[in-house]
């Protein structure tokens, strides 16, 4: 017999959080990995704090899922937190990064280059956990087809395929978010990712057009 899944199979809840899981926390591990290696300057107390947190807040929440039929309205609202952390995190390191530039720390280039695309590789790891959380109910929801209030609409749904995006579906749209500092392929219907665009560019905009470019002039 094959081991392929029959055409139409839908996997059950534990298949798509066990799935995910090990997406969404790489994901994390990364996101703490270059908050380790970013500069005193760019980080707000001690270096290890902000990671620490990050990285523990990862594995309990997915675990958490788990069991949220226990309590899933406040097991929600603890993981909106945790990814809204994740997000000011990241704007912080990015108003951290402007400070420093204005207060003329001595930094080499290639220090400020790092800095600056470090940040920037956070701003798209967070704001794209988030828009895989809120989308369409949340990522449970809308793998198993139950999907609606939808606050993104991708070109797959808009062509009336029977289509479910996933967490790389939502980074991909913070990548390209803050590459063109507006919606591309991937349109927002609701306020909330209008506006979570919005702060996502103009973090991404203030990073790129103020601190890297003076890192390179500093290169050159």
């Amino acid at each position: 017999m094959s081991d392929q899944p029959a055409v139409g199979h839908v996997p059950t809840r534990d298949q798509i959080e066990a799935r995910t899981s090990y997406q969404v926390a790489a994901v994390v591990l990364v996101i703490a990995g270059i908050q380790m290696l970013l500069p005193d300057e760019v980080t707000l107390g001690a270096k290890w704090v902000i990671p620490a947190i990050e990285v523990i807040g990862a594995p309990a929440a997915l675990v958490i899922m788990r069991f949220s039929g226990l309590a899933s309205h406040w097991i929600k609202r603890g993981i909106t937190a945790y990814l809204a952390f994740l997000v000011l995190t990241s704007v912080l390191n990015a108003s951290l990064l402007l400070v420093s530039m204005l207060r003329g720390v001595e930094d080499s280039g290639g220090e400020l280059l790092f800095a600056g695309f470090g940040v920037l590789i956070i701003n798209v790891l967070s704001f794209g956990l988030v828009y895989w959380w809120v989308d369409g109910g949340g990522p449970v929801v809308r793998a198993e087809g139950h999907g609606s209030d939808w606050d993104f609409q991708f070109p797959q749904q808009a062509s009336g395929m029977t289509w479910t995006p996933s967490l790389p579906d939502y980074l991909f749209t913070a990548y390209t978010n803050i590459i063109a500092f507006s919606p591309t392929d991937t349109m927002p219907l609701s306020h909330r990712a209008k506006f979570l665009f919005t702060v996502q560019s103009s973090v991404s905009l203030l990073t790129i057009l103020v601190t890297v470019s003076r890192a390179i002039n500093l290169i050159n």
